[in-house]
Formats: structure tokens, sequence, C-alpha cells
């Protein structure tokens, strides 16, 4: 699957054939490629959401046309096929538009696809049709959205985060979501005559598959973090082939770093990690510089410290996060600072 993605234009993608076998038959391993790539590429997400809306919801039916239509969409085809299919021009008369399609089918779709743009513009000319194969649930910073999934689980997506699952899942098979950033799941038990449906949300460095249960994910930069509230869990990695499980009970608090090959488990208060889905902030003994990163995660907000002591300062206390003014005011009371703010940019020192 190896391309350079990076130079890829709204035709480029629409054309490509590993991207569109994502768009339409997505796989684990499709969906993994085209998740990690996009966590890596974050500037090209709104192409590459472009260019598999168009390929999903775009139905062109030629056999509903207008003469006009046809004559126009036919020019533009011939163009495509001179510059990209044939080393000589092929000119079809339009009245074998039929015994053409059925000759060059493959070609046909080819073409079709990426003439996506121009019968956009043609307005009029065009039949949308919705063909749900993949849906893909974004949240804005500060933003919460409950998704309700096909079996009926819900995930409640916390600012800055992305869902994307297939929709249309297949009774008996497995349910699989991918997670980018952070989701609180509550998993709907689903029974199969040969024992429970398995349900796994994969991210880039770690598989969880639950059969019934309540759990929160996390995953920013290049880690992962588990914390079970109900249920049973268990946890791959997968790029690692041998098979390894990792069972967590309730409580347990599971991460793993970039580059890091083990996955450490502990026992911890889960509010401390799911107090987001009550609309709080709890901190226990926190670092400054921790709340300084949940706050640009989640927010989008940059917390820079003028005195650099205080990012090691800590901090205990439960707050509403409805309003980033309190928490600041709350710190400035306790640590005695002078706090600045200008748009998204907030400076924290020490007064004098």
């Amino acid at each position: 699957m190896a391309q350079p993605y990076q130079n890829y234009t709204l035709r480029d993608f629409v054309l490509d054939d590993a991207f569109r076998r994502w768009v339409f038959q997505p796989d684990e391993q499709n969906m993994t490629y085209w998740h990690t790539y996009m966590l890596r590429h974050p500037e090209q997400q709104p192409l590459i959401d472009e260019a598999a809306s168009l390929l999903l919801h775009l139905n062109a039916r030629y056999d509903d046309l207008t003469d006009a239509s046809q004559q126009r969409i036919w020019q533009v085809l011939e163009q495509a096929f001179d510059d990209q299919l044939f080393t000589e021009p092929i000119v079809v008369p339009l009245s074998r538009w039929q015994r053409f399609r059925t000759t060059y089918p493959a070609a046909i779709w080819q073409v079709a696809a990426s003439l996506t743009g121009i019968l956009l513009i043609a307005g009029g000319i065009i039949y949308y049709q919705l063909q749900p194969k993949q849906q893909r649930i974004h949240t804005a910073f500060g933003e919460n959205r409950n998704v309700t999934l096909p079996d009926g689980s819900t995930v409640l997506l916390n600012g800055n985060s992305t869902l994307t699952y297939t929709d249309g899942w297949v009774d008996g098979k497995p349910r699989e979501v991918w997670l980018d950033g952070e989701g609180f799941f509550k998993v709907t038990k689903k029974q199969a005559p040969d024992g429970r449906i398995k349900f796994v949300t994969h991210t880039p460095n770690l598989d969880i598959t639950v059969l019934g249960t309540q759990f929160n994910v996390n995953t920013r930069r290049g880690s992962t973090a588990v914390t079970l509230v109900e249920g049973r869990v268990q946890l791959t990695k997968p790029t690692e082939h041998t098979g390894r499980v990792i069972d967590m009970k309730p409580g347990q608090f599971a991460s793993i770093q970039p580059n890091i090959e083990n996955v450490e488990v502990r026992e911890e208060k889960p509010q401390l990690h799911t107090s987001w889905v009550a609309h709080q902030f709890i901190f226990d003994n926190t670092a400054l510089s921790e709340i300084a990163q949940q706050l640009h995660d989640t927010y989008g907000l940059e917390v820079v410290f003028e005195d650099s002591d205080l990012a090691n300062r800590r901090f205990t206390g439960n707050l509403s996060n409805q309003s980033i003014e309190t928490l600041l005011t709350t710190l400035s009371l306790t640590f005695d600072l002078s706090v600045q703010r200008n748009g998204d940019r907030i400076s924290l020192r020490h007064n004098p």
C-alpha cells in the first residue's frame, strides 16, 4: 500500500485502487492502514474526507440523463480516456454508449470515479444515493457527541476525537470501530449460537476486545490508555503475532507508550479518567503539565509556563469542565499565579 499519498490530489485519491477498497470494502487491514495514515498526516484529512464522501454518496444514473447531458459527459469521458487509459484516442458514437459500457466496464468505472467533481458541478445530471459503507464521526475542540452504533452500543466522544466504523454490521460477525482521541464505550451484549459476539476497538497500538462492558479509551500522541469501569476486556497488540492477550478487570488502568513494547496495567480510580463523561475535571495530585496537555488535547488550548518550575507543581480538586475560566481561576488562587489569556494561548506565571 506504500504510495506517495502526501502529494495526492482529490482526483488521485478517487482513482487510487487501495483508497477505493478502503471506502467500499473496508477490512481490518485497510482500516488500520488509513486510520494510522490520517493520524500521521492530519493536514490531509479534509481532502481524504472529501474523496471518501464523493465515492460513497455519488451514483450517476446515465440512463436517466437527457441527450444534452449525455453528450457533455461523453465529451469529458473521451478526454479522460485520451489522458489516462489509451495511447491512441478512441472515439465511440453516443449511440453505442451501452455497448461501450459493457466492453470496458472497468475503464468506465475508473473514469466515472475520476469525474466526480465535474459531475457535481453539472447540476441536474446527478442523482445522489447514500451507500452506508463507512461512517466517520469527528468532534471539534471542546465538543462532546454521543454516537449510537448499529448494534445499539453507544460511544460518547470527547473533544477533538474521531470514531470510524462501517455501517450495516452483519449478525454473528465481530463488531469493529477505530478510535482516534477519547471515547467512553457502553457496549451492548450480543449473542450468537456459538457464543457472544465480540466488539473490537482498534487504536494505533492496541486492539481492545470486549463482550459487553463499559470502558474509556484515550489515544493521544501515539499512546493508548484504557480504563475499565465494568465487565471484562482483552488487550492485544496488532503488530504482535504471538497471540498474547492481556485481560483487564474493573478498576484497572492499562497504557502503552510509543516505542515501548510492554503494556502497563495497574489499579487506579476509574473516575480520574472518566470524569469528563459527567462534565467534570477530577485531579488527584496531578502535575500542571498534565493538566495543560489535557487542555491542549481536548480544547485546543496552548498553555505556556513562564516559570519552568510551575509545570511540576501538583493540583488536587474536583471542578466542572463547562468553564475553562473557572479552572484557570482556581489554579491562579491555589498557586498565586498570574493568568493571561489571548485567544487559545494561556500564559501562567508566579505573581511578583
